[in-house]
């Protein structure tokens, strides 16, 4: 699928919203794939570890590294084709927006399996990115827009979970949920139920990490 969207690409770069709907798909298949085996390695090594099973460790440590290449392998292929073809030939407020978040989002994924010491670079490329989308989604989007909510949901994940400002993507997420709850019914049929999930997502997170945050205390 990814091929295919590159040829796509390369005939006419100024995707409609249903390309560009794809083009997310094709990436997050290969990639959510990798994320979901580093997951799933990180436990098991920790598992391993417990038992001092020191050679066991060595081989995932191993296989671990090739994943994790793979994932920025991809996750900078995408990266690139934004930077270089796709937003340059981006007409309209909604692909901008789309394109800067969907860069930023790869380099948040970059940075969920990095270690600390190296993830200032791409967290700092991503919190550019999630800017840039915000300032133009602010002057040009209706923040009930299911491009404007989707990308507030996932910059405060961003905030929370990448650079531990846990207060401030709380407070994003419970503003957002509360301006925006009386104003979703704006939308189109086609675009009123994608709105309304993720004011869900969003009032789940806000539920979640205030959960947490008591708890912590």
């Amino acid at each position: 699928m990814v091929d295919s969207m590159k040829k796509v690409i390369e005939l006419n770069a100024d995707l409609n919203s249903d390309e560009r709907n794809l083009l997310s798909v094709a990436y997050k298949n290969i990639v959510g794939s990798r994320r979901n085996g580093l997951r799933m390695i990180a436990a098991i090594i920790e598992h391993e570890e417990g038992r001092g099973n020191t050679a066991r460790v060595e081989q995932l440590n191993t296989y671990k590294a090739t994943i994790l290449a793979e994932l920025e392998k991809y996750c900078n292929e995408l990266i690139g084709l934004v930077d270089t073809q796709l937003l340059p030939a981006a007409k309209t407020p909604e692909g901008r927006v789309f394109y800067e978040k969907l860069k930023a989002d790869y380099y948040r994924y970059i940075c969920e399996s990095k270690p600390e010491n190296e993830k200032t670079e791409p967290a700092n490329k991503a919190k550019q990115c999630y800017e840039n989308a915000m300032e133009i989604a602010k002057n040009e989007i209706p923040p009930s827009r299911p491009t404007s909510l989707g990308l507030i949901l996932n910059y405060s994940v961003f905030l929370y979970e990448i650079i531990g400002q846990k207060q401030e993507a709380i407070e994003l997420a419970q503003k957002t949920y509360n301006d925006c709850s009386t104003t979703v019914d704006d939308n189109s049929d086609n675009s009123y139920s994608e709105a309304t999930m993720i004011l869900q997502l969003l009032r789940d997170n806000v539920s979640l990490w205030t959960q947490d945050a008591e708890q912590a205390e």
